[in-house]
């Protein structure tokens, strides 16, 4: 992620400069992070359609997917922003939830990247095609990155199973393949609202992600199953709203 959105969905491969191959460095002060407490039976198969809106115009849609199968599950995403950007994801995830393997390709303004990176053993290892503010930047990844670590790709996948309530939230570490980085990442219930997207109205707590370069808002149904029915960036014409999605 980042660069200007990242796990979620859009401009995952846009970056301000790739952080090449380092451990992290250990935090000054004791860290809050905890594995996130995600509740593998709220994993359930759903396809959520999303338009993409920039500077509140139509401008591309963003689609998600979860397969459950034998031995995990495997998360799909496909975003189209007009002639920006185009990019096509693949998770794999562990029967609790956990990362196993993240594949990314796409295009941004006709200059492709990649990622491809797979985690076992407390590490994450593969390779990056990064795109930067000066062109495509390749490098190989092998990094320590602490339990229960997740990768920002999969995030907007796994806010469905967590324990949402008003009030709710958590420390947890994400690692960001596109710049190579482990950060400390605040996700919390800032609010209880009314969510006006194309699919209807919705009860939803306002979620706010923060603790890396730009602050990224959520609005999650408040009844199960949790879908995410919208995504604001801080700083950033860009917003998701959600068309049609499994569970409404």
């Amino acid at each position: 992620m980042r660069h200007t959105f990242a796990a979620f969905g859009a401009l995952t491969l846009v970056l301000a400069g790739p952080v090449f191959a380092q451990d992290p460095a250990p935090p000054s002060e004791p860290s809050l992070a905890r594995p996130l407490p995600i509740e593998v039976k709220k994993l359930i198969p759903h396809r959520d359609s999303m338009t993409v809106l920039v500077n509140n115009q139509p401008m591309g849609t963003s689609v998600w997917g979860l397969q459950k199968l034998e031995n995990g599950f495997v998360v799909s995403e496909s975003t189209n922003i007009g002639t920006v950007m185009s990019q096509v994801t693949t998770i794999d995830l562990t029967k609790s939830g956990e990362v196993q393997r993240v594949k990314q390709t796409g295009m941004v303004r006709d200059i492709e990247g990649g990622i491809n990176v797979s985690y076992s053993n407390g590490r994450v290892t593969g390779d990056v095609q990064a795109v930067t503010s000066t062109g495509p930047s390749h490098f190989t990844v092998d990094t320590t990155v602490p339990p229960g670590i997740v990768d920002d790709n999969a995030l907007q996948a796994l806010l469905p199973a967590l324990p949402w309530a008003k009030g709710a939230g958590w420390n947890f570490w994400m690692y960001s393949a596109g710049t190579n980085s482990v950060t400390e990442m605040v996700l919390y219930v800032i609010a209880e609202e009314t969510a006006m997207v194309p699919a209807g109205a919705f009860d939803a707590y306002r979620v706010r992600l923060s603790g890396g370069a730009t602050v990224v808002e959520f609005l999650i149904l408040k009844r199960a199953p949790h879908t995410v029915l919208k995504i604001e960036v801080s700083g950033a014409p860009l917003k998701y709203e959600l068309v049609s999605g499994g569970g409404l």
